[in-house]
């Protein structure tokens, strides 16, 4: 529950300053990848919940998703974008699902 609140709070902290990064230069595509990277980190900490089945690929998920946080702030902060940092929680997810599939029941 803890990780939803503070997930919230990165949210709105977030969305705060994608507001006044998009007054301040008004383009749309600074606008976009902002609310990109935000949706990414957020789908990677919802996900965060469904990988405590395999505990090893958890706490990397976990690491990389914090990573995540990291380039979402990068990004609306400084304007410098980390496409490592948005993707490699991804790559966790996938090998969750190679994982439970090789793991499935026949």
């Amino acid at each position: 529950m803890f990780v939803y609140l503070l997930a919230g709070a990165f949210i709105l902290l977030l969305s705060v300053l994608l507001v006044r990064a998009y007054k301040t230069d008004r383009r749309i595509a600074t606008l976009l990848i902002g609310a990109g990277t935000i949706a990414a980190a957020a789908f990677y900490t919802a996900f965060t919940r469904t990988m405590i089945v395999y505990k090893p690929i958890m706490v990397l998920h976990i690491a990389l998703t914090l990573y995540c946080w990291y380039g979402a702030f990068l990004y609306l902060l400084k304007r410098r974008l980390d496409p490592f940092a948005m993707f490699s929680s991804l790559g966790t997810v996938l090998l969750f699902f190679m994982v439970a599939y090789y793991f499935k029941e026949q």
